[in-house]
């Protein structure tokens, strides 16, 4: 059974993660305080950007653990979709994956906004989602071709919050 209170360190992880970790070069991601939203959240449209590599087995190709840098493709989550359809294809190494296969909601949380849908918290859910792979090491070819693709079709569906699922 998998244990939600064991809190993940550094400690825990391998050298070689460690030493990734502290060699990676990370982007300084400051939000713009500029764009505040224009109507309340029980108004919103919103749609889920997930970094779990979580695609439908039954119908998606999983994400390519084999790219050197990381498989920058993304997939197209419905939001009507079973939930036992969703299969975890994360490639790091560096955190437990059981509770992510056992619950994939925990890497998009549809249910969970559902049921803020229902309570009237917020106006609705998109009726799709994007999934993408983490753990990309060579973020260039991503940034350059999949994040204008999800903003395209983000823009189309107007929508209005998105929720980042960093995992």
């Amino acid at each position: 059974m998998l244990d939600v209170f064991k809190i993940p360190k550094l400690s825990h992880l391998s050298t070689k993660n460690k030493t990734a970790l502290t060699l990676y070069p990370w982007k300084n991601c400051k939000p713009d305080l500029y764009n505040q939203l224009q109507k309340p959240l029980s108004e919103c449209n919103v749609a889920i950007v997930s970094s779990a590599g979580l695609y439908d087995v039954h119908s998606q190709e999983a994400f390519d653990s084999t790219i050197l840098g990381g498989d920058y493709s993304y997939r197209i989550i419905p939001s009507d979709i079973n939930m036992d359809s969703l299969r975890e294809g994360h490639r790091s190494n560096s955190f437990n994956h059981e509770g992510i296969r056992e619950n994939p909601s925990t890497g998009l949380p549809l249910p969970q906004l559902n049921t803020l849908v229902k309570e009237g918290y917020i106006g609705k859910i998109n009726y799709r989602h994007f999934s993408i792979m983490g753990s990309i090491t060579a973020p260039s070819r991503f940034i350059k071709n999949t994040i204008p693709d999800i903003v395209k079709y983000l823009k189309e569906d107007h929508v209005d919050v998105v929720l980042l699922v960093p995992v």
